[in-house]
């Protein structure tokens, strides 16, 4: 809805008529990524935010408790928790009014400007926001000071010199130009165009001095709030309004002109409407006390804000009141203010409340819960969802929640799994119980006693045959007519410990263990090991209508289709690797839970990565910001996700029940946000912002920083820039808010830059700011051309002279030459020798075989062929040194090498590893053809004759033999090599492990 259609105590009426350029659209947000403040949450249990889109019935969208809130105080930024005002100006910031100063909010951070950072100010105690008339910002202090902002400037609003020391209250700029000035104490002032100031008090007609809200009205007459009523001037002074006209004895604290015009009242006794010339009630039901604050939709939804927290009043929803048990920071509403994103920002008198619309629900203890840590959630045939929690079993039926737990009859409270009954109820696996059936009572229990394998129950299946899987930490149980059978690491599985059971379209059992992927079919059992994808843990399974089955796994998402896999991981884009569990929504979207909150990816990029036609996909990341409670899925039991029939998708957290529509999540592509340059320092200092910015010759550093204006998602904000002059193209820096230029030549410069949502396209409007650096003496045309000629001449000179010079050396100097690169080039093959050789064994050295292992790792990888290396240990070596002597050890060491030199094969690359440790790398050499040939080392290095330098001393030698196979980096290669050398050495010496 147009910004015209409501209207606020916080803003003049004509405040409100600044935006109706504007379109106001509403958030379905595609992403929600925390501001880098760090931020109080109060997060409903219902936690989505509210935006101002009404359905074409023209009714608020949702309960009041359903909005999704965002608290801000002194400990986020705040210098005051105290909000006496808020607006936002068209370029796009939002303002907050404090006793510490008028404060301005990027989305990101806070920038105070005080009576020390504006002198403008009379006081710091900034009481009152307005928006002018030129699109700047007026404000009223404390010590009864007008200020005005426009364009970045501070000025004094003329005439406002002369006002007296009280407090400004309010503000209204006058359809004639005349400024009207309520004040605490002093009534109303006016300032006309010449600067003359009128007063206004209670000889004037003024019911009280102490004036609390002013409103020009779409007919131009100036209205007063008062500490004793309300008036309105006409004719040169001002009429009170009071019992003749309907209204109650007492405080006005605001009035506010409706979208027909109507003017309404905030008083002591309630909310008060025109009608004609007296008022009437607002509503029969609206609170009665203080109403401190208004705001007026279009469809006759009105906002009050009271003393005892915030109502809205509506058509469809009656009546509806949050207060600090709801997550307001303080109960008394100093403020209301709606930006152009149509989140409503509230002041109060302990801090600053946001309502926004955001794409998640959670559901948690205060809607009827047992407890918010969800486990599992199911829906059965007949429309029940079911909620296994750690304290008890919930179900939502009609609209409502109910919960069971060991009160009830349950065996216990801790619960894991949900399964499906055939004949009504539901399958409750427990943690340490077992699993029953139940529909309100419990219909049949299995545990060890019946002859269950394990009583930690974590998946559960009834297949269409009435035959039920039990899937427990030790083992499968299928239990049919003739009882209990097991399945487990004895009968063929990979693991006992179950997570995720699926019967597929064949009617073929998929388990999902802990170690792997099992099928049972005809009794038998078939696993599959996912090592090979660096995979173990299967934490759920789902089966699409091609017929592939998905396993999300510890390593991201694995396609089986036609007996072949694929992993779609981190590097194809999954911002996670570990994936607890996946869904369709009918949109042709999966949705996939992590410990870090739900994705979202088109089925198509899924299929197309894991098909090799494209490397990468696009992923949509939801977390706390989003609705959710805890972005924490369940992830070692399910179903831990699930879709109703009504297409709302359901997600078990860690912090409660989550709740999507997905129909409502629509792409950030909507208007981009305005983009502004905030700073721009020379040099590491803060110069001032113009329209061209000359810098002095010598500039070394440039820094420009920037903010793009949009605060639903302000750090996730995409940007691009440009230095016309300097950049060929545009620079994209998401999310950075700056860009850095050093040793620019001296020129004429254009910085523009833009920003976007992301997935969504760049403002049109760009920030630009022109630049020019002013050239040194030295870098000035003129000056260069002088130099230029001279030295064209001095030049010329020294040639002459030195061709003279040259052609007596040329002789001399090819003759040294000759010398000196025969010396050079011996002394070059001797230093690459040395660089690369061991000097006392004549193999590589460490650094050569480092160099030649990772070459010889990356080929192995590309091409698929198998690499073994070998580390190798002399055993008992320092009893040489210290029993003969180091003479002897380096004799021991030079006749191990030449043994492995002569044994080691062609192709084998042999390395001194220092001391008396040694590496053979073998390429294209699998680890057995790899171990046959080290045991024939083994035995020759035991022949070695030591009498000559260690008379009996017998040598003998520890190897650890490592195959590339499952590894990604040849480091690791190394580190599983030292270990089976260290095992090698444990087991005795003088042996080969591998």
């Amino acid at each position: 809805m147009p910004h015209d259609a409501i209207a606020s105590c916080n803003g003049l009426g004509q405040g409100g008529k600044a935006y109706s350029r504007l379109r106001a659209e509403r958030f379905c947000g595609r992403m929600r990524f925390l501001p880098c403040w760090r931020r109080v949450r109060a997060v409903l249990l219902l936690g989505t935010l509210f935006l101002w889109t009404w359905p074409a019935l023209g009714l608020p969208s949702r309960p009041l408790g359903d909005y999704f809130k965002e608290v801000w105080t002194t400990r986020e930024g705040l210098p005051h928790n105290l909000i006496h005002g808020i607006a936002q100006t068209q370029d796009g910031y939002l303002w907050f009014a404090t006793w510490e100063g008028v404060v301005r909010y990027n989305g990101i951070e806070f920038r105070l400007f005080d009576q020390h950072a504006v002198p403008e100010l009379r006081d710091s105690g900034v009481l009152v926001l307005r928006l002018a008339r030129d699109g700047g910002l007026l404000l009223g202090t404390a010590s009864g000071g007008v200020v005005r902002h426009h364009a970045g400037h501070w000025s004094v609003w003329p005439g406002a010199e002369a006002l007296p020391r009280d407090q400004i209250i309010d503000l209204v700029e006058g359809h004639d130009g005349e400024l009207w000035v309520g004040t605490h104490g002093s009534g109303v002032l006016r300032i006309d165009g010449s600067g003359v100031i009128t007063s206004f008090d209670i000889d004037a007609g003024l019911p009280s001095r102490s004036v609390l809200k002013m409103l020009q009205g779409k007919d131009g007459t100036i209205w007063v709030a008062t500490a004793n009523g309300l008036a309105r001037y006409s004719g040169g002074r001002f009429v009170a309004q009071g019992a003749a006209q309907g209204l109650p004895p007492g405080q006005a604290f605001c009035v506010v002109s409706g979208p027909d015009g109507r003017i309404h009242v905030g008083m002591e006794r309630g909310a008060w409407r025109q009608e004609g010339e007296r008022f009437v009630p607002l509503a029969s039901d609206m609170p009665s006390g203080n109403v401190t604050r208004m705001m007026m939709e279009a469809d006759g939804t009105v906002w009050l804000g009271t003393i005892t927290g915030l109502y809205r009043h509506s058509q469809r929803y009656g009546l509806e009141r949050i207060g600090n048990a709801n997550g307001l920071p303080n109960e008394q509403i100093s403020a209301l203010w709606q930006d152009r994103e149509n989140s409503l920002w509230v002041g109060t008198n302990g801090g600053l409340l946001r309502l926004r619309d955001a794409p998640f629900t959670t559901f948690g203890l205060q809607d009827g819960l047992p407890n918010a840590y969800v486990r599992s959630v199911l829906a059965d045939a007949r429309g029940t969802l079911w909620i296994a929690t750690s304290d008890g079993l919930g179900w939502l039926r009609d609209g409502r929640f109910g919960a069971a737990g060991s009160r009830d009859g349950l065996p216990g409270d801790s619960l894991l799994s949900l399964g499906r009954a055939r004949a009504g109820g539901v399958w409750v696996g427990t943690y340490s119980h077992g699993a029953v059936l139940w529909d309100g009572r419990v219909r049949r229990h299995f545990d060890t006693r019946s002859g269950l394998t394990g009583n930690q129950v974590r998946a559960l299946l009834e297949t269409a045959d009435g035959t039920v899987w039990v899937g427990t930490s030790r083992g499968l149980n299928r239990i049919d007519a003739g009882g209990v059978r097991h399945y487990t690491v004895a009968q063929g599985m990979p693991d006992d410990f179950v997570v995720a059971l699926h019967e597929d379209r064949h009617g073929v059992l998929w388990v999902g263990t802990s170690n792997g992927l099992a099928r049972i079919e005809d009794g038998r059992v078939h696993a599959y090991s996912l090592r090979d994808l660096g995979a173990n843990n299967v934490f759920g399974l789902h089966e699409t209508d091609d017929g592939a089955l998905w396993l999300a796994t510890n390593r991201g998402l694995i396609r089986r289709r036609d007996g072949h896999l694929r992993l779609v991981g981190v590097e194809q884009g999954l911002p996670v690797a570990k994936i607890f569990q996946m869904l369709e929504d009918g949109e042709g979207r999966f949705w996939l839970t992590s410990n870090r909150g739900m994705l979202r990816v088109a089925r198509r990029d899924l299929d197309a990565v894991a098909d090799g036609r494209q490397s990468r996909m696009d992923v949509e990341w939801f977390d706390e910001g989003d609705g959710l409670a805890s972005a924490q899925s369940n992830g070692n039991s399910g179903p831990a996700v699930e879709r109703t029939t009504d297409g709302k998708l359901w997600f078990a957290t860690a912090g409660g029940l989550a709740m999507t529509e997905p129909g409502r999540i629509h792409e950030l592509t909507r208007t981009p946000p305005p983009v502004v340059i905030e700073e721009v320092r020379v040099d590491d200092r803060l110069v001032p912002l113009q329209a061209g910015l000359r810098l002095p010759p010598g500039t070394r550093k440039l820094e420009l920083h920037f903010a793009g204006l949009s605060y639903l998602i302000p750090e996730k904000i995409r940007y691009r820039y440009r230095l016309d002059g300097f950049d060929p193209d545009w620079v994209e820096r998401d999310p950075l808010r700056f860009a850095q230029f050093t040793n620019l030549a001296p020129g004429d410069y254009v910085f523009r830059v833009s920003a976007a949502h992301p997935k969504g396209g760049w403002s049109r409007e760009e920030a630009r700011i022109a630049l020019h650096i002013e050239p040194r003496l030295l870098q000035r045309p003129g000056f260069r051309l002088g130099l230029a000629a001279l030295a064209l001449l001095l030049l010329y000179g020294f040639y002459r002279w030195r061709v003279h010079a040259l052609q007596a050396a040329k002789h001399r100097l090819s003759v040294q030459v000759d010398e000196r690169t025969h010396d050079l080039r011996v002394q070059a093959e001797a230093f690459e020798r040395q660089a690369r050789e061991d000097t006392l064994t004549g193999l590589m050295n460490r650094r050569a075989f480092d160099e030649a292992l990772a070459h010889e790792f990356d080929n192995a990888v590309r091409e698929g062929a198998p690499l073994t290396l070998v580390m190798a240990d002399l055993d008992h070596f320092k009893r040489i040194n210290d029993q003969y002597s180091h003479t002897a050890g380096d004799a021991a060491l030079r006749a191990a090498a030449d043994t492995i030199r002569a044994h080691a094969g062609d192709g084998a690359l042999t390395a001194r590893w220092g001391g008396e440790e040694f590496a053979l790398l073998f390429p294209g050499l699998a680890r057995e053809d790899a171990l046959s040939r080290c045991e024939r080392l083994r035995q020759a290095v035991a022949a070695i004759d030591t009498s000559a330098f260690a008379p009996g001393f017998s040598m003998s030698v520890s190897m650890g033999v490592a195959e590339r196979v499952g590894l990604t980096h040849h480091e690791k290669l190394i580190n599983r090599a030292d270990v089976l050398l260290y095992e090698a050495k444990r087991n005795g010496r003088n042996r080969v492990c591998g």
